[in-house]
């Protein structure tokens, strides 16, 4: 298992989405309608967040339940851009690849979901001299 957030493949996939939809919603059609471009952004925000915020968790189980938040936000991002698609702020190509991607994320999400759930580690990220530290204090 990775040793950081930024290793996991997951993370990365996450991260390139992130900056993929910053770079749509910079454009004029999205300054016209800020809650769209906010609601973007903000969903496009919290899947790369959660995978960070739930990585640091101390169990595979409560790492999992901020995968299933990150896992949502990515069916909100892919649903607003549908919204940008039908009001014309991106093209059909842009948003197809653009879904592609989050598609790609979903199942990458569902598979590490699984994957936590099953292993069910109490312990996550503590080594052996961690774990003897943390009880001394």
């Amino acid at each position: 298992m990775a040793k950081r957030v930024q290793e996991l493949k997951l993370w990365q996939r996450a991260r390139e989405f992130c900056v993929a939809i910053n770079a749509i919603i910079g454009r004029a059609g999205f300054q016209r309608d800020l809650r769209l471009r906010d609601q973007v952004r903000d969903a496009a925000d919290s899947i790369v967040s959660n995978i960070a915020e739930g990585f640091e968790q101390p169990t595979d189980r409560a790492f999992a339940k901020y995968l299933f938040t990150s896992k949502a936000s990515t069916a909100e991002a892919r649903t607003r851009l549908q919204i940008a698609c039908d009001r014309g702020y991106i093209t059909a190509e842009e948003f197809t690849s653009c879904n592609e991607i989050g598609d790609e994320i979903a199942r990458m999400t569902t598979g590490l979901i699984k994957y936590l759930v099953k292993s069910d580690r109490r312990d996550r990220g503590l080594g052996p001299g961690q774990r003897a530290q943390t009880k001394r204090k």
